[in-house]
């Protein structure tokens, strides 16, 4: 399947690369944009890089694949690190089934357009009874698989994921949901942030008591039930 590629490969390779190591903190999500910009370059003229998941065996946990049906997007792999957090396996389910229509409403455009090869990284924080003060950063990727264009994702939150090791690893991301888009046949990068009060926080689809960091059950530190202690 042939699809618009960027003038330059290599040139769309590294502009990547640049906007991951600026924006990326966590290993396995850089790991994989390494990954992924590695292979760019192998593809034929006009193509996607190929994903094979074993070709990306210790990311397993954390990796993930959407494909399309129409308007829907359906799980045909996902992690163990990704379906922890939510508390159920997501393979076979469609990504509407996973994540509650208040913020499905709100992420679900941004996983679409990578089917109109756009990179994004998506960042944001999560509270849990197991997980205080847990950071997430996801990295979404068109690849080619089976010869169909495919969502390949990557989740590393900062309760089970290694930091980068380079100095120039960012600081963490203020609250609410960041998104940050490149283009994969301009290099045109596009930055959303929607703010705590816009996001639906009673619909996070996140079990046990899941908030998002800043929620307004959150004060001063600690959770008003006094059970979570927020960093």
């Amino acid at each position: 399947m042939q699809h618009p590629s960027p003038p330059d490969a290599s040139r769309f390779a590294d502009a990547l690369l640049a906007l991951c190591r600026q924006r990326l903190r966590y290993q396995p999500t850089f790991a994989i944009a390494e990954l992924w910009a590695a292979s760019l370059l192998k593809a034929p003229p006009g193509g996607l890089p190929g994903f094979d998941p074993l070709d990306a065996a210790p990311m397993l946990p954390h990796i993930y694949i959407l494909e399309r049906e129409g308007d829907a997007l359906r799980y045909r792999v996902s992690g163990e690190s990704v379906n922890e957090l939510f508390g159920s396996s997501h393979t076979g389910k469609l990504l509407s089934e996973v994540v509650p229509p208040g913020i499905y409403s709100l992420v679900a455009p941004y996983f679409r357009e990578v089917f109109a090869l756009k990179a994004c990284i998506f960042k944001g924080h999560v509270i849990h009874s197991g997980h205080s003060a847990a950071e997430f950063e996801r990295l979404l990727l068109p690849v080619r698989r089976n010869e169909t264009l495919q969502l390949l994702g990557v989740l590393s939150l900062s309760t089970t994921s290694r930091l980068r090791t380079d100095d120039a690893a960012p600081a963490p991301v203020e609250n609410g949901f960041h998104f940050t888009q490149i283009g994969l046949s301009d290099g045109t990068v596009t930055e959303t942030h929607i703010p705590l009060r816009d996001l639906p926080v009673e619909d996070l689809p996140f079990k046990e008591h899941v908030r998002l960091l800043g929620h307004r059950e959150i004060t001063q530190g600690v959770s008003q039930k006094g059970s979570e202690t927020v960093c």
